[in-house]
């Protein structure tokens, strides 16, 4: 077991390496890697169908609690109709289609409608996981990322409940009416998402009491599991659980972070329920807390990923593989057509580029919970054996071939995709975020944000760069000046020269920011020269009485970082030897 151990370590670390230097992502070289050592020590790592299910139940939540915890609740609601569209109606409207042109593709087998339905319905859940590990590693539109992600996550919802609650009962022979099968879908998901809601407010609570770091860690994975043990114990959709109850723990959090209140609890004397009320006015988790938490997650899902694929290597039977080569093409030919015309409708209809469509369906990865759908087929099934290699056969292929498509995809489409981002994800955070505060959060000399609503800006800007490996860089500016008139010039000069989508930002008498979106360090430092020139000509600055500390976002960055380093960088600066008055701080 040490030995197995050690030997899973080294392959994550050298799928990470591999991942950093040629953004392959680590999925497929943890498949690669532990199918070869499968195939060289065969004994190594031997799993039934029945321990993998087990372990990889036991994984789940482990494995999409990051994911879900960088879902934006707000990007959901804005774009719900896409994702219901990919979630649901594709998936409903591709199973339909599929069953109605099988038959023709394979004649040879008698195939029922409900096995039909079972066949496709574990090939529309797509791997939320693998969908995220090649997105993170691309600079594509945020908008187009959560299409993406939020379907993977989504679809199996859809997937599940199809597969379990409509297609193996017709496979038993079971009696089914359009009644019952709308009785049991809207019960399971409403009894799925009030079991992750519950769940999520009494995890909640518990974090209010308990503030040590790492029991409040515990009860966020004891949260997300205990939502999914639930939901399976009584047959309905545990992930839905898991969606709902992460969901719900990110809006009670962030928007007690958003509200920030202070509160007196003995305000005129009322004490007779003093204690609920500190309970209750006692902060859950500061906004360093919670970046923390959610960066632990990750490192602990990549954990459980690697040893979720190396179990799927190990099972792996090459012969069946073979034996079923021509079902599992077509199969796989089938299900990517439908999805390509599926996705470009929706693509059309709201008039988005022709190659997101393409990106979209390259993302449709499938993985190892199609493998557990498969296994939980009836032991007397007549076509077990080809319908496993048939999962099989499509979980290899489209995690090899979709990623690599997608990747080629991405790099030949590098310039359109930057002017997606720069045209759609500036233009809509400037509708739903500047506009909205213009006149309510800016200083009325300088017209710099107020530091509340700049220090939200920050951290979410930290979140989005992190989250989808943007670029991002602050220059910090010390102003030792004391004049009112000066201080709206610099206001005019700073203004009149970012773009819509930076930033500018008052922290206190004296010291501004500006954050420049989406900007290397290179591109800062040109701005801030730019800066230091014009308030020369403009005689603002006759005494070298300006100041410029600069940094970028690095991977390991969270807010305080930043703040030390242009902390760093601005002492730096100010130094009377430096006559340059800017420095820079990696």
């Amino acid at each position: 077991m040490l030995i197995l151990f050690t030997i899973l370590l080294i392959f994550i670390l050298l799928s990470r390496v591999i991942e950093t230097s040629t953004k392959i992502p680590t999925t497929l070289t943890l498949i690669v890697l532990s199918f070869l050592l499968s195939f060289i020590i065969p004994d190594i790592l031997t799993v039934s169908d029945d321990e993998f299910d087990n372990i990889l139940y036991l994984m789940l939540p482990i494995i999409l609690l990051p994911d879900i915890l960088n879902i934006s609740v707000t990007e959901l609601k804005k774009h719900y109709k896409e994702i219901i569209y990919l979630a649901v109606v594709a998936v409903i409207g591709s199973i339909a289609i599929a069953v109605f042109i099988t038959p023709f593709l394979l004649p040879e087998y008698s195939l029922t409608i409900g096995m039909m339905i079972a066949l496709f319905s574990m090939l529309m859940a797509t791997d939320a996981i693998t969908v995220a590990s090649i997105m993170s590693k691309f600079k594509l539109p945020e908008k187009l990322k959560i299409y993406a992600e939020s379907e993977s996550l989504f679809n199996d919802v859809t997937s599940l409940i199809i597969f379990y609650f409509i297609a193996l009962p017709m496979i038993s022979g079971g009696d089914l009416s359009l009644l019952s099968v709308n009785t049991t879908l809207v019960k399971v998901l409403f009894l799925s998402t009030i079991i992750g809601v519950v769940v999520a407010f009494i995890g909640y609570f518990f974090i209010k009491i308990l503030k040590n770091s790492f029991d409040q860690f515990l009860v966020i994975y004891l949260i997300v599991i205990i939502s999914f043990m639930s939901a399976e114990h009584f047959h309905i959709a545990g992930i839905l659980s898991i969606v709902a109850s992460v969901l719900t723990f990110k809006f009670l959090v962030k928007k007690e972070l958003s509200q920030k209140r202070i509160k007196n609890v003995y305000d005129n004397n009322n004490i007779e329920s003093t204690l609920l009320e500190l309970i209750r006015t006692a902060p859950a988790l500061t906004k360093r807390g919670f970046r923390e938490y959610k960066k632990e997650a990750e490192f602990i899902g990549i954990f459980a990923n690697a040893i979720v694929f190396m179990i799927v290597a190990s099972l792996i039977d090459i012969d069946m593989l073979f034996r079923y080569s021509e079902e599992i093409l077509i199969v796989f030919l089938l299900t990517t057509i439908i999805r390509f015309f599926a996705i470009g409708l929706m693509n059309w209809r709201i008039k988005l580029p022709f190659r997101w469509t393409k990106a979209l369906t390259f993302s449709g990865a499938k993985g190892a919970l199609a493998i557990i759908m498969v296994h939980s087929l009836p032991d007397d099934f007549i076509y077990n054996e080809m319908f496993d290699a048939i999962i099989t056969g499509n979980v290899l292929l489209t995690t090899f071939i979709y990623t690599i498509f997608l990747m080629i995809h991405i790099n030949l489409n590098e310039s359109e995709y930057k002017s997606d981002i720069q045209n759609i994800n500036d233009q809509d955070k400037k509708l739903t975020a500047i506009n909205l505060v213009d006149l309510l959060e800016k200083d009325s000399l300088t017209g710099a944000y107020n530091q509340t609503f700049i220090e939200d800006i920050i951290e979410k800007e930290l979140s989005r760069a992190q989250r989808y490996k943007t670029e991002f860089s602050c220059i910090m500016i010390d102003l030792d000046i004391s004049n009112d008139e000066i201080y709206k010039q610099f206001g005019e000069v700073i203004n009149s020269e970012i773009r819509e989508n930076d930033y500018f930002g008052k922290f206190n008498d004296g010291r501004f920011i500006v954050v420049t979106v989406n900007t290397s360090l290179s591109g800062a430092m040109m701005l801030a020269e730019k800066f230091k020139i014009l308030f020369k000509e403009k005689k603002i600055d006759n005494n070298n009485s300006i100041s410029f500390g600069i940094t970028e976002y690095g991977d390991i960055d969270t807010y305080d970082s930043m703040m030390e380093k242009l902390e760093d960088a601005l002492s730096r600066a100010k130094d009377s030897s430096n006559l340059e008055q800017i420095e820079i701080q990696m």
